[in-house]
């Protein structure tokens, strides 16, 4: 009896100890099969995961950036209210997810027109131009542009923007007045230049230039290209200055302290003075640059007395390849600072085709010095011409006496400056510069033995037939004020020294000459005269 009651009891106990372990098994597998439907919860709502170091207090609003972090990027994702294929296999309740319970109710699908799709469609075909339609990334109607709708200025063009870079443009130019001594006032617009300079790179330069001279006279000034791989060595070929006297190379007139050239700028050295041909320039040490070229001669039949070069030049009009001249310069900058030093020459054939001139050469030499520092300028030149059988030319233009073109030709001038506006404002950019200049030019004088000079042409009290003119010599002295460097004031006086030239002299010519002469204009014969006069001009360069 006793027996059949302790087996009972235990078979209760293994009954018991059974349920027990089967619930917990239950309990485990269904743990199990809930896990991957709350895992899973998330991505079936479309949401992204919590933000890193999130406290877990509340859902992640999509496109909410967390605290102290940048905005996540935009993802194309579909709306809210449509739900993605479940991941699991068995969704989870409802409950059974924290971030699921706290989002609201899930809104109706729009209709599908209205659907943003994850990927733009292909471009459609059809006739051109066809619109293009623009996917944002943000949420919004997408602007539709038609070709040629976008929008222009100078922003959009790149080419025009690094054209500009490397392009520069400017304008110099110089109005004169003058009252000489009877009253007589003469106005005119000397200089109007307009030049361009683009480099598309750092060793490759093109300039072009057009001058209006006294109103009237258009023409180039300069149109050349400049390689320049290596400082020491540099190439040219076009339309050239020649590197001849201060004017020639510093053509701007405020860089000038009187208010017209030195004579020795323009009847020695014509001024500008521009030849086609192609040269050589460098700087073969820092202070240390030359330049050379092989240039369009001279016109011998150009030759006068009043100015024997300056009618003779080319200006680019013609390129005499069997009159080929030469010239060049070497010049020493800075040493000491602020003081240039340099000479040049000029030599060539002048025949210009002509069997009549056959023979003819034209030369120059000169030398100069610019010093500008601590308030003062300094310039200084002194110039000779050399007409190499000139009685050619005087037989071929019939020219006679003290008509006749020189044999030899020379100048030079001294001009010192000061900024007195420096005493009170060294710093200040106005100067007031007081200046005062020296000049003695004789553009006759040395004359060819071979001249034909019959005795009857000189009349009583003149110059014998064959006798080089007399020099002439000039004080000058006025002040320029400049409101900024690149505009200023001039005024000045001009006194002659020596008797002044009868204006207007007729030449003596003879008859039966091959050559006509050439009229030069009336402002260089009227300042060949050398005549006492007061002078005003305003000059720009920029």
């Amino acid at each position: 009896m006793r027996r059949g009651i302790v087996v009972g009891q235990v078979r209760r106990l293994r009954v018991r100890t059974e349920t027990r372990t089967l619930v917990r098994l239950a309990l485990v597998a269904g743990a199990l099969l809930w896990a991957p439907a709350v895992w899973a919860a998330p991505d079936d709502l479309g949401d992204p995961p919590p933000s890193p170091g999130g406290s877990g207090a509340g859902p992640v609003i999509p496109g909410a950036a967390a605290p102290g972090l940048p905005p996540a990027p935009a993802v194309p994702r579909a709306p809210a209210g449509v739900r993605a294929p479940a991941a699991a296999a068995s969704p989870a309740p409802a409950a059974a997810s924290p971030a699921a319970a706290d989002l609201p109710p899930a809104a109706p699908p729009p209709p599908p027109a209205e659907e943003a799709p994850s990927l733009p469609p292909a471009a459609p075909s059809g006739p051109v131009p066809w619109p293009t339609v623009e996917w944002p990334a943000a949420s919004g109607p997408a602007p539709i542009r038609t070709a040629g709708s976008e929008p222009r200025g100078p922003a959009a063009s790149p080419a025009s923007e690094e054209f500009c870079r490397h392009t520069r443009i400017g304008a110099w130019g110089e109005a004169q007045l003058f009252v000489d001594e009877s009253s007589n006032a003469t106005a005119k617009l000397r200089w109007v230049t307009f030049w361009l300079e683009h480099r598309p790179i750092d060793w490759l330069r093109v300039v072009a230039a057009a001058q209006i001279e006294d109103g009237t006279h258009f023409g180039m000034q300069q149109a050349l290209v400049e390689l320049a791989p290596v400082p020491a060595i540099g190439l040219r070929a076009g339309l050239m200055l020649m590197p001849l006297g201060l004017g020639n190379l510093q053509p701007e007139p405020t860089a000038e302290l009187a208010v017209d050239r030195p004579l020795t700028d323009q009847l020695i050295i014509p001024m500008i003075w521009r030849e086609m041909g192609v040269g050589i320039f460098g700087e073969v040490v820092p202070g240390l640059r030359y330049q050379g070229a092989l240039v369009s001669g001279l016109d011998a039949s150009g030759f006068s007395p009043v100015a024997p070069l300056w009618a003779a030049r080319g200006d680019g009009n013609n390129l005499a390849v069997h009159d080929a001249a030469v010239t060049g310069r070497l010049e020493l900058a800075d040493l000491p600072p602020g003081l240039v030093v340099g000479a040049a020459g000029y030599f060539g054939n002048a025949a210009h085709a002509l069997a009549d001139l056959s023979g003819v050469r034209a030369g120059v030499v000169e030398g100069d010095l610019r010093y500008r520092r601590h308030g003062f300028d300094l310039r200084a030149e002194y110039a000779r011409l050399y007409v190499v059988n000139s009685y050619l030319v005087n037989d071929y233009l019939g020219l006679l006496g003290q008509s006749a073109v020189p044999a030899r030709g020379r100048g030079f001038y001294l001009e010192l400056g000061y900024d007195i506006l420096r005493l009170a404002a060294p710093a200040g950019k106005q100067e007031l510069e007081l200046f005062a200049a020296y000049e003695n030019v004789n553009p006759r004088s040395q004359m060819s033995p071979y001249n034909y000079n019959p005795p009857a042409i000189t009349g009583p009290g003149q110059l014998p037939p064959e006798a080089p003119s007399s020099a002439r010599g000039f004080v000058r002295g006025g002040f320029d004020y400049r409101p900024r460097p690149a505009v200023v004031l001039k005024v000045d006086v001009q006194v002659a020294l020596n008797a002044v030239g009868v204006p207007g002299q007729p030449l003596n010519l003879a008859a039966g000459a091959s050559g006509t002469p050439r009229v030069l204009g009336a402002d260089l014969v009227d300042a060949a005269q050398g005549a006492t006069r007061v002078g005003a001009a305003l000059a720009f360069s920029f």
